[in-house]
């Protein structure tokens, strides 16, 4: 009788980066795998879908030969949800937009490079959950070749004591694998310190300054599989970006005057207004272009006002969002 488990406690979650062949795991000799403060995961094995063929006419149950196993369509998803320091958010956005060094910059222009099977990629992550493994050998989980699909940004007052709060969406289309026990040469544990919005200096939106309560960011887009290369592993041909990076959030603030001064951008305005969060030297973010998306008062003990809103670039090579973390 099979006596391993897994306690979600022990898995090491480890997150390689670094130039490499796309679909290739990153170097356990030569590079580093760094462990970021991770406090909730999630991971995907190797699988397929079902597709079932269509049904004969006066037969009223499915036969074995109409089910077809769909590898060559499915897209693996592992999710960190981390405390925000700077090595966290540089090794999220990277293989998001391909930037991942501070000021971390998001233009219309920015990329992750070639998306192409066995070409050199700075942008795409090895994950390793170490210890995740079904098997009482093959103990490690590894993904291959991932690219994040979304992060997400966040502090509240009321929650994890304001510290800043990292999560990440990632897929990969290549099988991940369970192994042997990887001896890691390198590992860096993320000894950063989680950005904490009681330390923000600068809470502004129009130049208006806002007692905040909350605020979160998420930056995503959409990445489909090319076709598969064989029927022993289907791994892609590579992949393509589907949609354009969308930069969306919400801040959640007192109402007072200086919510009231904001009223015209409210109503429909639309013209751009920016929005800066900073703590005057390690930590901070700029949206030079934003609009509101239908901002709403909130009642609590004492008034509150929920301010949505969706980011844009002033021309093809302005700055959509701006991210300075040391």
């Amino acid at each position: 009788m099979a006596t391993n488990f897994q306690p979600k406690g022990d898995i090491e979650v480890y997150v390689a980066s670094g130039s490499a062949l796309l679909g290739v795991q990153h170097n356990i000799a030569t590079d580093t795998w760094n462990q970021l403060l991770v406090t909730d995961y999630s991971f995907n094995q190797a699988s397929a879908p079902i597709e079932t063929a269509p049904q004969r006419a006066s037969v009223y149950g499915q036969i074995e030969n109409q089910a077809h196993h769909r590898p060559d369509t499915q897209m693996y998803e592992a999710s960190l949800t981390m405390r925000g320091t700077a090595t966290a958010l540089e090794e999220s956005f990277l293989p998001l937009f391909g930037d991942g060094a501070s000021p971390i910059v998001l233009t219309p222009a920015t990329n992750t490079g070639s998306m192409k099977d066995g070409v050199a990629n700075t942008s795409a992550l090895t994950l390793l959950f170490k210890g995740a493994g079904a098997d009482s050998t093959n103990t490690d989980v590894v993904m291959d070749g991932c690219f994040a699909t979304s992060v997400t940004m966040k502090q509240d007052i009321g929650a994890n004591g304001g510290e800043l709060v990292v999560e990440a969406t990632f897929v990969t289309a290549y099988r991940p694998r369970e192994v042997a026990s990887l001896s890691l040469t390198t590992t860096s544990l993320d000894a950063d310190d989680p950005k904490n919005i009681f330390d923000l200096d600068t809470k502004t939106l129009d130049s208006q300054s806002l007692i905040l309560n909350s605020w979160e960011i998420s930056v995503s887009r959409s990445l489909d599989r090319v076709s598969y290369q064989d029927t022993t592993d289907y791994d892609p041909f590579g992949y393509v970006q589907t949609s354009p990076y969308e930069v969306t959030g919400s801040i959640t603030c007192k109402r007072d005057d200086n919510v009231a001064n904001i009223f015209d951008h409210m109503k429909g305005d639309s013209t751009g207004i920016s929005l800066t969060l900073d703590d005057g030297g390690s930590f901070a973010i700029s949206c030079p272009d934003v609009m509101i998306d239908d901002s709403k008062p909130e009642v609590g003990e004492y008034l509150t006002q929920t301010i949505p809103f969706k980011a844009f670039a002033a021309s093809e090579t302005a700055t959509i969002l701006s991210i300075t973390a040391s």
